[in-house]
């Protein structure tokens, strides 16, 4: 490997060092600095966190990538979450033209598809949270990334599905008025 290299020979790049007391992780990091301090080639210890995030950070600041890439995902997946339901108001018609007839009250209507829509997004986001959390999981105890990967917990699920419930909400309300304000007349006679 030495005679592979283009430049640097003779040197190290980095050495991994394990402690085993994590307390004594910054007094080791000092020990190891000092016994290069003042020489041509000065040690920077650091936790392997630091130094993956270090790496990370030679390719650029990922932080605006990653959120505008989620950003595209999350109004890709709400117009086809409203265009979803859209589409499902827009084929039941004749049914809901029914449940008019029988007696079912507009906000009735509109509670229904609004609990159809929820009912679709909680699926979706308890599917994908459970999901993450045995990826998060798997890769926590295989140890294949240098950086710390914190657990999916109450709290992440918490905020996953009030998110779902609030995209829910609005991706349902639409059709759901749509549904509500259908005249019986109007539904039957396009059918």
């Amino acid at each position: 490997m030495e005679e592979a290299r283009q430049a640097d020979t003779g040197t190290v790049t980095y050495y991994s060092v394990k402690v085993s007391n994590i307390s004594e992780m910054d007094r080791v990091a000092r020990d190891i600095d000092a016994l290069t301090a003042n020489s041509d080639h000065e040690t920077k210890s650091q936790s392997e966190n630091a130094w993956a995030s270090a790496t990370f950070q030679e390719f650029g600041d990922l932080g605006p990538i990653v959120t505008s890439i989620m950003g595209a995902v999350f109004f890709t997946l709400l117009l086809l979450t409203g265009h979803t339901m859209t589409r499902a108001v827009h084929e039941r018609i004749p049914e809901i033209a029914v449940l008019k007839t029988i007696g079912f009250t507009g906000l009735r209507i509109l509670g229904l598809v609004l609990c159809e829509s929820a009912a679709l997004v909680l699926l979706g986001a308890v599917i994908g949270l459970a999901v993450a959390t045995g990826a998060v999981i798997g890769i926590r105890s295989a140890e294949v990334l240098p950086i710390r990967i914190l657990p999916v917990g109450g709290e992440i699920w918490t905020r996953g599905l009030t998110i779902a419930a609030a995209i829910a909400l609005l991706v349902g309300v639409l059709p759901a008025l749509r549904g509500m304000r259908l005249r019986i007349v109007d539904a039957l006679s396009h059918h």
